[in-house]
């Protein structure tokens, strides 16, 4: 018999350091609750190393012990990814045969990266998770798959895109790399430009480049879930992991060519970066300068947001650490330059001559409201403009339209998904309540509220349920974040009540 196979379901395997082996022992339940204390840090590996040096290794759950739950099983999970799959490259089939769009290659395109993203998910999500955030990763994508027909087919800035970019494509592989984009950078010519380099390595294919940006969205979204796995327990991981990978709004919207496929890129990158910063792993300096300046790219705007969800994070008390003050210069100092790059980027997209200021975030706002709140989708936006207004701000830009507001069939579905939303959010307040201190201590949690209440104030001169639909995209992976937390805690205090 193994050295583990005795082992209790409340077990865990311990490997001490090599000073400390011969005094080894097995870790009960106290051990894995102690795991979440301060002074324990989270390995990229999953595993948790305590202040004495020694390293405990949660045991998975296999594919039994997960069906017997309350969620789906680890089977119904993979199918799902691969019927998604295969029949979202049917669809593309069908439409090129059809004659109504250039998608044939999509039949192939489309298993064939399925495939590969269930190849990655055993590969690097694994190891960083468990077996069913991985088999769920891999429905989600089956998921987008599907998403993105619809996106092909009424969407108006792929083609857009797509035509720009063959053009940029033709010019890059002339060796001219500074052709002209036709559109600011930062900005529409970011996307221009990055369209043409995938064209490039897609031979110009529409829906090879189509499914190529599904992806980048996709891998922002894991990079998330990877994030945020050290803070939440197993019930707020499965809550949290199963909300994002079927939200429509995570499935639809950033399923195109366009700006939400690389904002979220950016953000999960961005997320996952601060996520070893707050465990004081200097890698993860470099994972949040990539994605800002991915966001940066796009949207300069929402690139402060995220420097303001880090900064947020920064006030955690997760661990113990004598390198916490170092750590922390260093990301400040990060957070300063990015934003005095950011403020320029942002008042050349607004048309202002600074963005340092009161009166030119007010400035902002009216260019921003004027400009989106035009044709059928047009609303009265519901702007912040003291604290009394947030409420109303919050739940026009988190659940609206309302069902009665929708004028056609996305936003009827957006407005369904925003009342479920609601209703979800409403369900997980007493256990966010209850845990308010436990948030305080979780860097990724801060980091939600922070990016989430900022969104909430800037997007809430939207006015026009079209725009803030789509590029509510952005924020909601944060609030269904808050939302499995205080679900995911709810459900624990009921299991401790119900023991007592």
């Amino acid at each position: 018999m193994g050295p583990n196979m005795g082992a209790t379901d409340d077990e865990q395997r311990v490997i001490p350091r090599p000073s400390q082996r011969r005094s080894a022992v097995h870790t009960t339940a106290k051990h894995r609750a102690g795991t979440r204390r301060p002074g324990y840090r989270t390995t990229v590996e999953g595993t948790v190393r305590t202040p004495d040096g020694l390293v405990i290794i949660p045991d998975r759950p296999n594919n039994t012990a997960v069906s017997r739950g309350r969620t789906w099983p680890i089977p119904t999970l993979k199918a799902i990814g691969a019927v998604g799959g295969l029949g979202g490259g049917l669809a593309f089939g069908v439409l090129g045969f059809l004659e109504r769009e250039d998608t044939l290659l999509g039949l192939i395109v489309a298993p064939v990266l399925t495939l590969i993203v269930a190849l990655s998910a055993r590969r690097f999500v694994l190891p960083r998770t468990n077996e069913f955030v991985a088999a769920a990763v891999l429905a989600g994508f089956g998921a987008r798959v599907v998403g993105a027909v619809p996106r092909l087919i009424s969407g108006a800035d792929s083609p857009v895109y797509q035509l720009e970019g063959v053009r940029i494509a033709n010019a890059l592989r002339a060796f001219d790399f500074g052709v002209d984009t036709g559109r600011a950078i930062p900005g529409t010519g970011s996307v221009r430009y990055l369209a043409g380099v995938v064209n490039v390595v897609t031979n110009s294919d529409y829906v090879s480049t189509f499914l190529v940006f599904v992806l980048f969205g996709f891998i922002g979204q894991v990079f998330f879930l990877i994030a945020i796995q050290p803070v939440l327990n197993d019930a707020q991981m499965r809550i949290a992991t199963l909300l994002i990978m079927f939200s429509p709004t995570m499935a639809y919207w950033p399923s195109s060519i366009g700006k939400e496929s690389l904002a979220l890129l950016g953000i999960g990158l961005s997320l996952y970066g601060a996520s070893l910063v707050y465990e004081r792993n200097w890698s993860g300096v470099m994972s949040v300068l990539a994605g800002v300046s991915i966001v940066g790219l796009i949207r300069p705007h929402v690139a402060m947001l995220v420097l303001a969800g880090l900064v947020f994070g920064l006030f955690a008390r997760q661990t113990e650490n004598r390198n916490r003050f170092v750590m922390h210069v260093v990301v400040l100092m990060v957070v300063l330059v990015g934003a005095m790059l950011m403020t320029g980027a942002s008042a050349q997209l607004f048309n202002l001559e600074s963005f340092d200021g009161v009166s030119d975030v007010s400035a902002a706002l009216d260019f921003a409201q004027n400009r989106t709140s035009q044709d059928n989708s047009a609303f009265t936006a519901a702007r912040v403009g003291s604290v009394r207004d947030y409420p109303l701000a919050a739940v026009t830009v988190l659940f609206r339209p309302f069902v009665w507001e929708a004028a056609n069939a996305p936003s009827m579905i957006s407005g369904i998904e925003g009342a479920i939303l609601a209703g979800l959010l409403a369900r997980a307040v007493p256990g966010l309540i209850r845990e308010i201190r436990t948030i305080f201590q979780r860097g990724q949690l801060l980091y939600a509220v922070g990016f989430t209440s900022v969104f909430i104030f800037l997007f809430s001169a939207i006015g026009n349920f079209g725009i803030l639909s789509r590029q509510r995209a952005q924020v909601i992976p944060f609030v269904l974040l808050l939302i499995a937390f205080g679900l995911g805690t709810e459900r624990l205090g009921a299991r401790r009540a119900a023991r007592r």
